[in-house]
């Protein structure tokens, strides 16, 4: 996917209306993908096209008016999260997820599902945002989901 083709360009700035700032950073895919190989995850097309079209996003919101929270989709720190984390998550959610990036200022982990949800996994649990990543930004900017734990 050509970074003309990124969700930036095609209007990602509707999807986070809510957001104090976002910024993109350029992501080699195939450079990616083969980083998630060497740290033992498959790399599926839905990881992949996560990748193409959402790897490199920072974004910041106010939360509740009062506290900015972040949510960056970084390989980099998305591979520092420990296997065994990420085998725990999968545990408790009943899916198979891999990291893709971190959240909040106690670094929750971003996860993808192979069928396209977003949870976010950290030491009280796991809990599901939404199914798709645009849905998922939208809920946590408008902090409109689910908090529950899994």
């Amino acid at each position: 996917m050509t970074e003309e083709n990124r969700p930036l360009r095609l209007g990602m700035e509707n999807v986070l209306a809510g957001a104090v700032e976002f910024e993109y950073q350029p992501v080699d895919v195939d450079d990616a993908c083969a980083r998630y190989r060497e740290s033992g995850y498959e790399v599926t097309p839905v990881l992949r096209e996560f990748l193409a079209r959402y790897s490199g996003l920072s974004v910041t919101w106010s939360f509740r008016g009062v506290l900015d929270v972040e949510l960056a989709t970084d390989v980099e720190s998305a591979l520092d999260v420990h296997p065994a984390n990420v085998r725990h998550y999968a545990r408790r959610s009943g899916l198979a997820v891999v990291p893709v990036g971190l959240a909040f200022d106690t670094e929750e982990t971003v996860l993808l599902a192979e069928n396209g949800d977003i949870l976010l996994g950290g030491d009280a649990g796991v809990q599901w945002v939404a199914n798709g990543f645009e849905r998922a930004m939208r809920a946590l900017v408008a902090d409109d989901w689910d908090k529950s734990y899994l």
